[in-house]
């Protein structure tokens, strides 16, 4: 069987990539940043549905 347009170098299994300290920090940070935005959401969500009943 011939291999497809693409398939060059390709495995059949992938390797899983060592993680790095500063692989960990920035997925700390992007979560730090999600929750953060998320929290900020819910106080404007907040804000403007008491602003409504005044």
């Amino acid at each position: 069987m011939r291999a497809g347009p693409g398939d060059a170098g390709a495995q059949d299994r992938p390797v899983h990539r060592p993680e790095t300290p500063s692989d960990r920090q920035r997925g700390r940070s992007a979560t730090r940043l999600l929750v953060g935005l998320v929290i900020g959401g819910c106080l404007a969500a907040l804000v403007f549905y008491l602003a409504a009943w005044l």
